[in-house]
């Protein structure tokens, strides 16, 4: 389980996220809206590690999560996408997800991981490990007839898929996923939610922050609403986005009865 306990994040005088609390259980899809400004994305970078909390805690499954960096953190079992995916354009989609392999899997390989670089000659145990998490990401995200295409010729929803793919090779326990669906075709975003529904139902826990209301709406469990920093509505999307407080934070007054 997640935990966010009355967490605060200031920036100076800015109050980014201000005494958020919640929960997320094992192999639940949460979903996180707001509009911009609203603090989603902060909060979930001090989930990452990659900013720490001004005020409260985070626990997963009871460890708490303060002071690590993005590295222990997903050590942990949390890992973190990002909007725009940091992807080796030169190289093919199956070497980027390699390539994540030799970042994300350091603790559990150790050196022998530098052998898992080079080819034939130096196969090795910890390369054929590589090569099978590798084979096994392609086929969780669809991407295996993409496999020897190099990134830089993706489509832009191919290069997200690719982002979580190279999340992915670290085997998470836990995936937050910062605006998948941002810029993406309505047949990309099909493809997109039934990768993460294959996640959830292997085992993994998601929370996802996307702008695209009716695709979180349809994809999450459960819905968090943030506005200002704050959360003002938690239950089922259908629940959340119905209260009053949630459309005057997205539309404003004029536009609630």
């Amino acid at each position: 389980m997640l935990e966010i306990d009355h967490v605060t994040k200031r920036f100076g005088g800015l109050v980014a996220v201000d005494d958020v609390v919640f929960r997320i259980a094992e192999r639940e899809i949460v979903g996180i809206f707001g509009p911009n400004g609203s603090g989603k994305t902060t909060l979930m970078n001090v989930i990452a590690g990659v900013f720490s909390a001004t005020r409260g805690e985070v626990r997963w499954k009871g460890r708490a999560l303060g002071g690590l960096s993005t590295d222990e953190v997903a050590a942990c079992g949390v890992v973190k996408t990002f909007q725009n995916p940091q992807l080796f354009r030169e190289l093919t989609v199956a070497e980027n997800v390699r390539v994540a392999g030799h970042l994300l899997l350091k603790s559990e390989l150790g050196a022998a991981r530098v052998r898992t670089i080079f080819p034939s000659a130096f196969r090795t145990e910890a390369a054929r490990k590589i090569d099978a998490r590798v084979a096994a990401v392609l086929e969780m995200t669809r991407l295996e007839a993409q496999a020897r295409q190099l990134a830089g010729s993706l489509s832009y929803g191919g290069e997200k898929m690719l982002g979580v793919a190279m999340a992915l090779m670290c085997a998470p326990s836990m995936l937050l996923l910062d605006e998948p669906g941002s810029g993406l075709s309505h047949d990309e975003l099909d493809r997109l939610s039934e990768v993460l529904r294959r996640l959830r139902g292997q085992g993994m826990t998601l929370c996802v922050i996307d702008h695209r209301v009716g695709f979180l709406g349809a994809l999450a469990d459960r819905a968090i609403v943030l506005y200002h920093g704050s959360k003002i509505a938690e239950g089922t999307p259908s629940q959340v986005l119905s209260q009053r407080a949630v459309i005057e934070a997205y539309l404003g007054d004029a536009h609630v009865a």
